[in-house]
């Protein structure tokens, strides 16, 4: 995507007050490349950890101050993960939000 004018995609993003929501579980292979390319484009991201049992959250936590983590135990499925960012995400007062899998 390099011909892609990112910073107009920021100002989009910014000004429609759209997030991306990305719900994971055991992604410890792909998130980080996943929250590295949605923040080429917008830095209001909402990672929803579901109970990761693998090294996911140890793996979150180097965006910790550039990002929105919602983590909790056990695993409660993808919907509640949606359901989770979405829910933080009105709270937050987005109108808009965009979800990406975390698998790459």
């Amino acid at each position: 995507m390099s011909n892609v004018n990112k910073e107009l995609y920021r100002n989009k993003m910014s000004t429609l007050k759209c997030c991306v929501i990305i719900p994971t579980y055991n992604n410890e292979k792909t998130i980080v490349a996943v929250i590295n390319s949605v923040l080429e484009f917008t830095t209001d991201v909402i990672v929803v950890n579901d109970g990761a049992t693998d090294s996911t959250a140890e793996l979150l936590k180097q965006f910790e101050k550039s990002i929105t983590i919602l983590s909790y135990l056990p695993n409660k499925g993808k919907g509640v993960a949606l359901r989770t960012g979405i829910r933080h995400a009105q709270e937050k007062g987005f109108c808009y939000a965009i979800t990406i899998d975390s698998d790459g």
